[in-house]
């Protein structure tokens, strides 16, 4: 399956931060690019572009001002820095860290390159990740200096998606997730929002599938990871093998949540200044269920109550 992702981030990008990406591409895959630029258009300016080239063993760099790309571009021969054969249909992991001067990128746990910062890093808003693109499992974005967040790292690859934030959230931010559950009928997924670095979930999201069909809202009462009553209410307004656009929004006592445009259900914070303690979400999958996602957008409304955050969630409303 082929598929693509595409992002606005949730805050500048500044010096310091660090990118983390989690891909899996296709069998017979040529190449996959990722780029941070300055929205989803074919215009926008590119900073770095970073394309991962299977057949030529390699990395080129390159970035994109002014309507066209910079000459020349470099490239990283993988084999000269001592690295395996990357091989098609398997998963990567790249590093971007952000220094004052230049990008620098590690790939699969070893550093292979740099390139230099070419233009403001005001310019990055977006990140996208395209060709030969099978899964997107991680786009993390993370702040390691002055200091780090989230201040704690697991080493847990289990979950099926990541989206990181650099810096905590504040009342009015909407997070617009659009994506595709197939697979088994009878699974489920689950979008969980954690205390910062530990596995307390202040939100579970869980909408199952057949024969349920229920949205399930809990989260954890105690540190020894206890739920507390679940709230079931709502409806379900998600089908198997469609795409939806759900849309969470932080705002001063509850998360807000609408599907599709339409307003869905809330769920109060348990927690005294909770959304301090929050640095993004994971999703899981369970019995089979699968969940392409294809885009994680962060809009901030500077209402603190997120009132008219459900327009985010329209199928019809480009968020670039």
């Amino acid at each position: 399956m082929l598929t693509t992702f595409a992002g606005i981030l949730s805050s500048p990008v500044d010096t310091g931060h660090i990118f983390h990406f989690r891909v899996k591409s296709i069998d017979d895959a040529e190449r996959i690019n990722i780029n941070l630029q300055s929205d989803k258009t074919m215009e926008a300016v590119i900073l770095l572009h970073l394309s991962i080239r299977f057949e030529d063993q390699c990395i080129v760099q390159n970035a994109k001002l002014a309507g066209g790309w910079c000459d020349p571009e470099q490239v990283c021969h993988l084999a000269s820095r001592g690295m395996q054969k990357i091989t098609s249909g398997k998963l990567f992991t790249v590093y971007i860290l952000v220094s004052d001067q230049q990008f620098h990128i590690a790939f699969d746990g070893s550093h292979v390159c740099s390139f230099p910062i070419k233009g403001p890093l005001s310019e990055i808003k977006c990140v996208t990740i395209t060709k030969d693109v099978h899964q997107v499992m991680c786009a993390d974005h993370r702040q390691s200096f002055p200091f780090p967040f989230p201040a704690l790292q697991s080493g847990d690859n289990s979950y099926y998606f990541s989206n990181d934030v650099p810096k905590p959230f504040t009342p009015g931010h909407v997070i617009i997730i659009t994506a595709i559950p197939f697979g088994n009928p009878r699974g489920g997924f689950i979008i969980k929002f954690q205390e910062n670095g530990s596995k307390k979930q202040l939100l579970h999201f869980n909408p199952r599938f057949d024969p349920y069909y229920v949205v399930v809202r809990n989260s954890h009462a105690t540190e020894a990871l206890d739920f507390r009553q679940e709230e079931r209410s709502g409806g379900f307004p998600f089908i198997i093998d469609q795409q939806f656009k759900l849309a969470i929004g932080l705002a001063e006592q509850e998360f807000k949540f609408a599907v599709n445009g339409s307003i869905f259900e809330t769920y109060t914070y348990k927690t005294h200044r909770q959304l301090e303690v929050m640095n993004g979400f994971r999703i899981e999958c369970t019995n089979g269920l699968q969940l392409e996602v294809t885009a994680v957008d962060h809009y901030f409304t500077g209402l603190p109550d997120c009132a008219g955050f459900e327009e985010f969630s329209h199928p019809d409303v480009d968020i670039l």
